[in-house]
């Protein structure tokens, strides 16, 4: 499969460029896709609570460290013990996204931004924090603020422009917090949607087959939890409706950069296993941890690598070549503007 082309290069530093499919990473697999702009690693001594997600206003609790030492520790609200209630994978996701999609709707308008600040581990970076801003509409630009990246400060174009050749209207194309804010919040739905979408142009020279579709649709969903965020019922219905997806899985215990255990939505973006990784009590979104298909043992009879235990050395011994940990996801009102306390 040809390599994934980079939409931008704001979107991302010296890290592995995302196809359009919403995954952050990748090598190889699909062509023509947006980049994800990922993170780097290093886990701060303290784990973070679990993220207040872009339909709350108030930043998540405590932050760790970005040079701190990398040993992961587990937030008091995140998982490190079980979650109460279902033990299974389904009834586990289930929960957390009937958990989240009850949470209060932050109702963000066209002229504000989508508001995170996270940390990043790996990809050949060191452990750091990033902040960014994506605008709700995709109309005007965002801002990306992060040490690994030219100066520490990147540009995020705008998603949608009057410029020939460039999108005028979102879709799974061009996403955008508006455009994932009107769809569906019944997972069926929403299914149908991601799978029915034609994404044949981010292809070339090679035939859309269904598993590349499908991988596609998954790209597509972590590109929307990584990057541009989801009011309270569509990211409700956007787990359920993922862990639906031809080639996904979902798996009980995975830990973000914080080392955060939540349930998580795995499925495959080219050359890498992704998880989608939420929190068993609040569904909040707590990150992503992606390990190289090479490093892990065969694939199992779904066709997905093993849940967990990469091979020795993978990620540099950390079991993992990128992770990422949300720390705060919000709505606010201008470029540069920090949610209130």
């Amino acid at each position: 499969m040809s390599e994934i082309a980079a939409e931008t290069n704001a979107a991302r530093p010296r890290r592995r460029l995302v196809w359009l499919v919403a995954c952050p990473l990748a090598v190889g697999a699909l062509a023509a896709a947006t980049v994800v702009a990922i993170p780097d690693r290093d886990h701060g001594n303290a784990a973070p609570a679990a993220p207040t997600l872009s339909a709350s206003s108030a930043p998540a609790t405590p932050t760790p460290t970005p040079s701190a030492s990398p040993t992961p520790s587990a937030s008091p609200t995140s998982s490190a013990s079980p979650a109460p209630g279902p033990a299974d994978p389904a009834s586990l996701l289930a929960h957390a996204a009937k958990a989240v999609a009850s949470s209060p709707d932050p109702g963000a308008r066209a002229d504000q931004f989508v508001y995170r600040r996270e940390v990043q581990d790996g990809a050949r970076e060191t452990k750091h924090e990033r902040t960014s801003w994506f605008p709700v509409d995709g109309r005007s630009g965002g801002l990306i603020l992060d040490p690994t990246m030219g100066n520490g400060r990147s540009p995020w174009p705008a998603r949608l422009s009057e410029i020939p050749g460039a999108p005028r209207t979102a879709s799974f194309e061009a996403l955008t917090y508006e455009y994932v804010a009107s769809l569906p919040t019944d997972p069926q739905q929403l299914l149908q949607q991601l799978l029915s979408f034609d994404r044949a142009k981010r292809v070339s020279g090679m035939p859309m087959t269904p598993k590349l579709s499908n991988q596609f649709a998954f790209a597509d969903v972590q590109m929307i939890f990584q990057n541009i965020a989801a009011p309270p019922a569509v990211a409700g219905a956007l787990m359920e409706a993922a862990a639906k997806i031809p080639g996904t899985a979902v798996v009980a215990d995975e830990a973000d950069a914080a080392g955060r255990h939540g349930v998580a939505v795995v499925g495959t973006n080219g050359t890498m296993r992704v998880a989608l990784i939420f929190d068993k009590t609040t569904g909040a979104f707590l990150g992503v941890r992606e390990v190289l298909l090479s490093d892990l043992p065969p694939a199992g009879p779904d066709g997905l690598p093993p849940a967990g235990n990469p091979s020795l050395g993978a990620g540099d011994g950390k079991g993992y070549e990128y992770a990422s940990a949300i720390l705060t996801s919000t709505i606010v009102d201008k470029l540069e503007a920090e949610p209130a306390n």
